[in-house]
């Protein structure tokens, strides 16, 4: 049996999803509601037997979950099953939500009132850089954690202006916790968990980077936020996966909307696209970005707001990026 401090419900979704064929949706339609310690593995084992599913294979799979968590408690690093208390709810309300939730760093940025995702391209052009380091210093500064992937690029950039402003940032990544990809962001990471952020995914320790996880990543860099704000992206890439999900969940969308001299640029042409589809809000100026994160506040009225800081000279918003 799992360590009190572990729930059943958290080793009954490792198991299972450890099984050929069976994803998170499989997972918790199995499990659907929190297990009671006392005979969890007899409740899962008999749910799993009407689901056609092999009961050796999955008693063997319960051990090396109850093995691979109590090592991931060991490393330090929090864990969450969708039924247990401490599971962010804004990804509860997600049409496919982890089963389990793996954290490393303080968790309270995930509970915040206000996050918004900075997301973009890996290759920004000039005005994307400054604009994504300085809209992430500026939300910061409203009150906002800055969620993002830790990806080059706009979102590396994302996360350095959170860190200027000296904010909280939620990275989420595409593999166990027990690596930083890229390696370049190492350092990032760290100061990132040194500022009171936090590294999350919903892949167990030793789980490496592959392609399809970095879109599943989208949809939870989207679904931890209230909004997603592009900074650029071309009208393909990965950052679209997240404008999509972003859709998918109801989330706020936005992007910048660039001045003349850079619409020319392949890596703004999905911005352009999302205003003239309306699919986004476009972002042109400071006033603009200070609007948005006023009315994203306006629109959660039940939510006690975080507490802002003082705005800085470099961060003011009343001006034009």
């Amino acid at each position: 049996m799992a360590a009190s401090s572990i729930s059943s419900t958290s080793v009954a979704l490792t198991a299972l999803m450890k099984l050929k064929g069976v994803g998170r949706r499989a997972a918790l339609r199995i499990v659907h509601g929190p297990i009671p310690d006392s005979d969890a593995r007899e409740i899962i084992a008999d749910r799993a037997m009407r689901a056609k599913l092999p009961e050796t294979e999955l008693l063997n799979a319960w051990d090396r979950a109850e093995v691979e968590l109590e090592n991931t408690k060991a490393s330090g690093i929090k864990f969450y099953s969708f039924h247990d208390e401490g599971y962010p709810e804004r990804l509860r309300n997600i049409p496919d939500p982890p089963a389990v939730l793996y954290v490393k760093g303080d968790v309270s940025g995930l509970h915040a009132p206000k996050c918004l995702a900075v997301v973009g391209t890996r290759e920004p052009t000039p005005y994307g850089e400054v604009v994504a380091r300085k809209s992430a210093a500026t939300a910061v500064e409203a009150g906002f954690i800055i969620v993002s992937g830790l990806a080059h690029g706009c979102d590396t950039l994302g996360h350095e202006g959170c860190l200027d402003a000296h904010g909280v940032g939620v990275a989420v990544m595409a593999h166990g916790l027990d690596k930083v990809y890229p390696a370049a962001n190492r350092g990032l990471a760290s100061r990132l968990l040194e500022n009171g952020g936090c590294l999350v995914s919903e892949y167990p320790l030793g789980v490496t980077p592959m392609r399809t996880a970095f879109a599943e990543r989208d949809r939870v860099q989207s679904g931890l936020s209230d909004a997603v704000l592009v900074i650029e992206t071309d009208v393909k890439g990965g950052t679209m996966h997240t404008v999509r999900f972003s859709r998918e969940q109801k989330r706020i969308l936005a992007c910048i909307d660039h001045p003349d001299k850079w619409k020319g640029e392949d890596k703004t042409k999905g911005n352009q696209m999302m205003i003239a589809e309306r699919w986004a809000r476009g972002i042109a100026d400071g006033a603009a970005l200070t609007q948005l994160l006023a009315d994203i506040e306006n629109l959660k009225p039940s939510i006690e707001a975080a507490p802002e800081k003082p705005s800085s000279d470099d961060t003011q918003t009343s001006m034009a990026f």
